[in-house]
């Protein structure tokens, strides 16, 4: 105000040439200041005290604040809903990654607005402050411009989540899908196995139909939780026992782990010694698992017979050393290979199966059908790694059932194979957590990954917070995924403040407060009509608050100020037709010094002596031409003035209707437009705003 008064004075005794148009500039100039400051001075107080009350609260209502304390609020609406996206958004990734421990979400809240102002040394608390200083949001520093650390990353997604989701953007899903898969990929250690594993998972979430059955019930198995532990593993595929327990139900027994992971065990448990003793020659070979695989491929089950499967492994034995399209002269590679009287002996799986030669060309066995039993088991198994090898994505297939020696990471990955599968079979039961995206439950696709991954984890401590509360992280991320910015102003704000619900001596604060829910009002809970009346009883108790200032009341019944009463005013004055057209004229008015009187709370009187903008309206609003005596223009300045004024306080307790009279002591000679002394009575009504 002290800067007004400057100008207006610096207006008066600054000559200026006696011109229409720079005098009226001049005089709009005035009356532009004084709209603004009565659109303005209402918030100024709040404003000043919100920055006060939670700098951290400050920081991210910047926009908001800047707004409300300017003239133009027709986007005050938007820039709240913008700075509390990022403030919410802020918080919940602050919340998950520091302080998840406990499940009173407002307390959190509270704890995170006053790091700022009452910083309690922790780490946490230190993450807010350098985020305020170096003006710049937690997600953007720690989860954008930087790569998160692994015990961050799930906390970095629902953050960006939150983010997404409030600014009404469509990448919410993929925010959520990078969660879960941080999560139950949290084992994989390799970067390429990673993303591989991250875009089969994001493929099977958004169809969870589109994962193969006979991998689900395999992979999703939750009998597998205490078999793919690196020591189980080791304890399974080492044991002989296995092999032929698996061979004997493949469908059931766990021992498809061991392909799965190509385990070095593998090669010499399914080897096969074939040793051939002919009359013609002998010959000892060994054969591969992979060798005998290839071979059964084209073997007929319905003919199955020990005879054709000893010949069988007797070809493969042959083969090395007969390659074909080569001509090698001799046994075994010309000539019958298998003489009557000769003998096959295989050793394989544990067992020693013999076939002879009978003088019909017929292999005769001991133990009678072994050979073939077990061929038949054989094979059997085989068609299921293969079907199971089938199901395998193929951009996993370096990894997951690959043919050859034992893959780096391939068990990470089998494990968290197993962990998808598990995942995709709860979404697949419980569809409507991942059916639209309004409605996504962050906090159960959250237990659900929880689940996945065999129990509590580190990273997911939040979700099993205990404690007395009506709110916790779930209610908080449901409340973002619904865009209930009314419901997250109310608690955010009301924490960053430390305003408790029943507290009425903070008019300032309570004002704010029910500001941002009239603003965000959705019209879901309270209506427009009880959020307008909150905030209408909320800014009368601001008004009423300021006892000091602005009009008095029946309570507080005299005003004196030393301040100018700025007024823009109707003014009638006899003299006025002399120049002008009419009696009346517009003026900007500022009495000074004034004195103010109530009679009750909304009416009252008035008196002041002088105006010191009253020669700028004569010079800016007289018609243009040439007037003599302009010295005595000085006189306008005396303006003694008895009024009447007329507030309503609960609007405002700065404006006031005002009508009154003064005495006014300029007059001009309409003859020689000569300005002269003599007093005349001026009638004036019309606003003014009151210091």
């Amino acid at each position: 105000m002290r800067r007004i008064a400057v100008l207006v004075l610096a207006l008066w005794v600054v000559p200026r040439p006696a011109h229409a148009d720079l005098t009226g500039q001049l005089y709009d100039d005035v009356r532009d200041v004084v709209e603004e400051l009565i659109q303005t001075e209402v918030t100024t107080s709040v404003v000043t005290t919100v920055k006060v009350r939670s700098p951290a609260l400050a920081f991210y209502m910047h926009g908001t604040l800047e707004r409300l304390g300017s003239p133009y609020w027709g986007s005050l609406g938007r820039a709240l809903e913008s700075d509390l996206t990022v403030a919410v958004a802020d918080f919940v990734y602050w919340h998950l990654s520091s302080d998840g421990s406990t499940a009173d979400i407002v307390g959190s809240a509270r704890r995170f607005f006053g790091c700022v102002a009452k910083p309690d040394g922790s780490d946490a608390c230190k993450r807010v402050v350098a985020a305020v200083q170096h003006n710049r949001p937690l997600l953007e520093s720690e989860c954008r411009r930087t790569k998160p650390a692994p015990e961050r990353r799930v906390a970095c997604d629902i953050g960006l989540a939150t983010l997404a989701a409030l600014e009404k953007r469509s990448s919410v899903r993929h925010h959520v899908i990078d969660a879960l898969g941080d999560i139950v990929l949290s084992e994989i250690s390799d970067r390429t196995a990673a993303e591989r594993l991250h875009d089969v998972l994001a493929r099977w979430l958004d169809s969870p139909t589109s994962m193969p059955t006979g991998l689900l019930e395999t992979f999703g198995n939750p009998d597998l939780d205490g078999s793919l532990a690196n020591d189980a593993i080791d304890k399974l595929c080492d044991d002989p026992a296995t092999v032929a327990q698996f061979l004997r139900d493949p469908i059931e027994h766990p021992g498809w782990i061991c392909f799965a992971i190509s385990h070095a065990a593998l090669p010499n448990a399914l080897a096969a010694k074939v040793t051939i003793d002919d009359p013609r020659g002998k010959l000892e070979q060994r054969v591969d698992y992979w060798q005998i695989a290839d071979a059964l491929k084209h073997f007929d089950a319905d003919r199955a017979s020990d005879d054709l499967s000893f010949r069988l492994m007797a070809d493969v034995a042959f083969e090395p050393k007969c390659p074909p399209g080569t001509a090698i002269a001799g046994w075994p590679c010309s000539g019958p290979r298998l003489s009557p009287g000769g003998t096959i002996t295989v050793e394989w799986l544990g067992r020693t199966m013999v076939g002879v030669v009978d003088k019909s060309g017929t292999i005769d066995t001991k133990p009678h059908r072994q050979m073939m039993l077990w061929m038949l088991r054989f094979r059997r198994a085989m068609q299921r790694i293969d079907e199971l090898r089938a199901l395998v994505p193929p951009s996993l297939g370096k990894w997951v059932f690959y043919a050859g020696g034992p893959p780096p990471h391939s068990r990470e990955i089998v494990r968290s194979l197993a962990r998808m599968a598990r995942l995709v079979n709860e979404l697949r039961t419980r569809w409507y957590l991942w059916s639209q995206t309004q409605e996504l439950d962050i906090a159960e696709l959250l237990r659900a990954a929880q689940s996945a991954v065999g129990g509590p984890t580190p990273v997911l401590a939040f979700l099993d917070a205990q404690g007395d509360t009506n709110l916790d992280i779930g209610d908080w991320l449901r409340l973002v995924m619904r865009g209930d910015y009314r419901a997250l102003a109310m608690e955010s704000l009301r924490a960053a403040l430390d305003l408790p619900l029943a507290d009425s001596t903070r008019p300032r604060e309570t004002f704010f407060l029910t500001l941002a829910a009239y603003l965000l009002d959705s019209g879901q809970g309270v209506g427009e009509t009880v959020a307008r009346g909150a905030f209408k009883a909320a800014a009368k108790d601001l008004l009423l608050s300021a006892t000091h200032r602005g009009v008095p009341r029946a309570g507080d019944r005299w005003r004196f100020r030393w301040m100018p009463r700025l007024g823009l005013r109707l003014s009638f004055d006899e003299h006025y037709a002399i120049t002008d057209p009419g009696t009346r004229r517009t003026v900007v008015t500022a009495d000074w010094p004034t004195a103010m009187v109530a009679f009750t709370d909304y009416i009252g009187l008035e008196g002041s002596l002088i105006d010191p903008v009253a020669p700028l309206a004569e010079l800016a609003l007289r018609p243009a031409g040439t007037y003599l005596g302009q010295e005595n223009l000085v006189l306008d300045v005396l303006r003694p003035r008895l009024g009447v004024w007329v507030a309503l306080p609960q609007l405002s307790r700065r404006i006031a209707v005002s009508t009154g009279f003064a005495a006014r002591f300029l007059s001009i000679n309409p003859m020689t437009m000569t300005y002269g002394h003599k007093p005349s009575l001026v009638f004036d009504a019309g606003i003014e705003f009151v210091f």
